[in-house]
């Protein structure tokens, strides 16, 4: 369903979000969704997820499934795991 780049650019996010590079990271999101939340927004959404105390961030790790409409990405971590869901459309 989804293409090796479209796999590579979904890890690539979780990178970016890694290292808290977030305007690289919300200019890889699309237009559509850089146009209904702004780049404070999306950093505020994501350290509610995964706060600055979080730790390191082991493993990232894309679930290569055709079960999902979707592109999935393990964001490990010491207590819980978060994930991220893409979409290319």
């Amino acid at each position: 369903m989804f293409n090796q780049e479209e796999k590579e650019l979904a890890l690539e996010l979780a990178h970016k979000l890694e290292q808290r590079d977030y305007d690289s990271a919300y200019a890889m999101l699309s237009t559509s969704l850089q146009g209904s939340l702004n780049a404070t927004d999306f950093r505020q959404r994501y350290d509610q997820m995964i706060p600055q105390d979080w730790g390191k961030i082991d493993p990232i790790e894309l679930v290569d499934t055709e079960d999902f409409p979707f592109l999935y990405v393990v964001l490990g971590g010491d207590v819980y795991s978060e994930r991220l869901i893409t979409n290319t459309v």
